[in-house]
Formats: C-alpha cells, sequence, structure tokens
C-alpha cells in the first residue's frame, strides 16, 4: 500500500441474489471507520462455496433466502463444510422467525436485519468478530 498502512484489507464477502443488496452494502461500507475493506460479492451458494475454498476471505455476510436453498440452515454448513472458519452473518430483511433462535447450530455467528445495517452496525461487527481474542496482557506461557 502507497499510504504507509500496515493493515491488510478485510475482505467480507456478501453472498446476495440481489444485486441490489450489494451497491447498498458497499455504499455503506465505504463509509465505515477502522481498517480497509473489500467486498466481494456472488449471487449464489455454489459460488460462495468456491470463494471460501479460494483463500482470503474474512468474513462472510450470508442472506438468509438464496434460491433453491431454503435458509441458512441450508447454506451456512455449505461454506463450513468447504472450511470456511471465519464468522458468518445472516443478514435478511425479517429476522423475527423462531428458527433465527438456532443460527448457531448451523456455524452462524451472528445475525442482523438489513434495515439495521449502518456504518455503526458494520463497524460493531467487524471490531467484535476480528478482535485478537486474547489479551496482550495473558499471564499463559505457551514457549
Amino acid at each position: 500500500m502507497t499510504t504507509g498502512q500496515t493493515e491488510y484489507p478485510l475482505k467480507i464477502l456478501l453472498v446476495d441474489d440481489d444485486p441490489a443488496e450489494h451497491l447498498l452494502l458497499r455504499r455503506t461500507l465505504e463509509k465505515v471507520d477502522g481498517p480497509p475493506i473489500e467486498l466481494e460479492y456472488v449471487a449464489d451458494i455454489e459460488s460462495a462455496v468456491e470463494c471460501v475454498k479460494g483463500g482470503g476471505i474474512d468474513m462472510v455476510f450470508l442472506d438468509n433466502r438464496l434460491v433453491p436453498n431454503n435458509d441458512f440452515r441450508e447454506t451456512a454448513p455449505q461454506l463450513r463444510h468447504a472450511g470456511f472458519i471465519g464468522p458468518i452473518g445472516i443478514i435478511s430483511s425479517d429476522i423475527s422467525g423462531s428458527y433465527f433462535q438456532e443460527f448457531p447450530e448451523f456455524g452462524v455467528d451472528f445475525r442482523i436485519n438489513k434495515n439495521e445495517i449502518d456504518r455503526a452496525a458494520i463497524s460493531f461487527i467487524i471490531a467484535e468478530y476480528t478482535r485478537n481474542q486474547l489479551s496482550d496482557n495473558c499471564a499463559e506461557d505457551f514457549s
């Protein structure tokens, strides 16, 4: 990077069958403070599986419903079976269904209503799911 930044860009994969969602999320991500963000976009779960198999993806935003699958209970496990270990967040225009309470059982880390996606929400998600999980003052000696 020519700006002298040492941080690598955070690569987020958006999986949504509506291309307008890609445009909306890209605009929102441009306003987020913090590490540089690169947004990849695919419209179906098969392309998403290939993308995560290729590596380099740090986080996935997965639309709840992707044709021909019913919902995230079918699609999120496909990403996990492809070897993706990063955070997966379900995005949907309606997260009120009782099955959304089961999201951890399907390899999902968080869920968010599409109407709630804004600069503050994205900043929180990135901070919460990409921070180093160990304290800087860890008393354990691993040597």
